[in-house]
């Protein structure tokens, strides 16, 4: 390895470091690792900033954009909290049976949206709906945050880093989907088992409750008009499709869709500009700039070298690796990060396995809560339960998700190693 790969990869253990102390603000300690790898690039490479610039993957940054204007604007304009309104009176106010249709709405809505901006859709009609059947709100919020992490699993949109792996691993994104859909419904059906014998006796269906407040919500309020609800269908459908039919086009497609839904907001647009999460596509461009560095000095291609002799002495320890080191052993610094970082290496192992670098997949999402500590979907769950008068402390979230997260990639391993049988 060259001088400059030992500063660089220096440079990024620094930077999670930085990042898991929490006094730094993330996207800046990020930022700041991409400008100080530039510079080691230039002096030690003698590689100017707009060639090292332009190798990095722009088109997954804008679309990360895009995918954000276009979930700004479908929750604006209702069409979630519309259908979980029309669900939760379909219930009857059944505690049970309200749990049940959230969650599958949550899994649903994760296969297309990252798990921040549908926890941040799904809270607050939470809170509404469990209040006004008189339950206590917070287990249903902590069982969300689990499902929109495992729900995004299958699909590169289900969540940013998936994107990212998508384009560094150059994943087949329909392999991913089919071989990975099955295990997201398992996880799926576990995490209720699971969630509904912990929190037996909040979501007790035995106990008569007043549905009054229930029946006295208006599912149209949250309509702010037939127009936009009918833009909000089209443009989710013609996404969803022309992915489908043109992946590797799926930054054009998102591009055009968002300026398709903006346009009719008008003035409306620039509040939605402003709402946008942009501190999480600088910290990717930062992130992906020092990975993009450590390409350039030979660091990946030497990750990737042992990876590849671990891969070919036994699959089942290459898909172990690529699970449980961003999943579990790296999940409290920061699963995203180092996923990010090993997607380039897991390229190669794709001639050995195919399900090796789509297990990377598994492992980076499953960091989201296996330590739930941190997470930005697990920090609305306690932020909302905080501001709704009802605080959930860290320890006992850990407490009732770690066990789960360790099942579910113990349960992933297996399966996983299963469908490389098949290859």
């Amino acid at each position: 390895m060259e001088a400059a790969g030992f500063i660089i990869l220096g440079l990024f253990v620094a930077v999670l470091l930085i990042i898991l102390s929490e006094r730094v603000n993330d996207t800046a300690a990020a930022l700041l690792g991409f400008g100080i790898s530039a510079c080691v690039i230039y002096f030690m490479q003698g590689i100017s900033f707009v060639d090292f610039a332009s190798t990095i993957g722009w088109d997954i940054i804008l679309f990360v954009a895009s995918m954000m204007i276009i979930v700004s604007v479908v929750a604006s304009s209702g069409l979630f909290q519309y259908v979980a309104l029309i669900l939760a009176e379909r219930t009857a106010g059944n505690p049970k049976r309200v749990f049940k249709y959230f969650m599958v709405l949550v899994f649903v809505i994760s296969l297309f949206f990252d798990p921040l901006p549908t926890m941040l859709i799904v809270s607050a009609f939470t809170v509404q709906v469990c209040n006004s059947i008189d339950v206590d709100f917070r287990p249903y919020l902590i069982s969300e945050a689990v499902v929109a992490c495992l729900a995004s699993f299958p699909t590169p949109i289900g969540s940013i880093t998936n994107l990212v792996i998508v384009f560094l691993a150059e994943i087949n994104t329909g392999l991913m989907f089919f071989s990975l859909l099955p295990l997201s419904v398992i996880l799926f059906i576990t995490t209720l088992i699971y969630m509904m014998r912990k929190y037996s006796d909040i979501i007790d269906d035995t106990i008569e409750r007043d549905l009054t407040d229930l029946f006295a919500i208006d599912p149209n309020i949250t309509i702010r008009s037939r127009f936009d609800l009918i833009a909000a269908c089209i443009g989710m459908t013609v996404l969803i499709f022309g992915i489908i039919i043109l992946p590797e086009q799926s930054s054009m497609i998102a591009l055009v869709v968002a300026a398709a839904l903006l346009i009719p907001t008008r003035e409306r647009a620039r509040d939605l500009f402003r709402r946008l999460s942009w501190d999480s596509v600088f910290f990717l461009a930062g992130m992906m700039g020092i990975v993009q560095a450590l390409v350039i000095t030979g660091v990946i291609q030497d990750i990737a070298g042992g990876l590849q002799g671990i891969a070919e002495a036994n699959e089942f320890l290459a898909i172990v690796a690529m699970i449980f080191i961003p999943g579990g052993l790296m999940a409290p610094v920061d699963a995203k990060a180092v996923g990010i970082l090993m997607a380039p290496a897991a390229k190669q192992l794709t001639t050995v396995n195919p399900m090796i670098p789509i297990s990377l997949t598994l492992g980076t999402n499953s960091g989201g809560y296996v330590i739930p500590f941190g997470d930005a979907p697990n920090i609305v769950v306690v932020s909302v339960s905080e501001q709704n008068l009802k605080p959930l402390s860290w320890a006992e979230f850990n407490r009732i998700v770690i066990p789960l997260g360790v099942l579910h990639l113990i349960i992933s391993t297996i399966y996983c190693a299963f469908i490389a049988l098949l290859f």
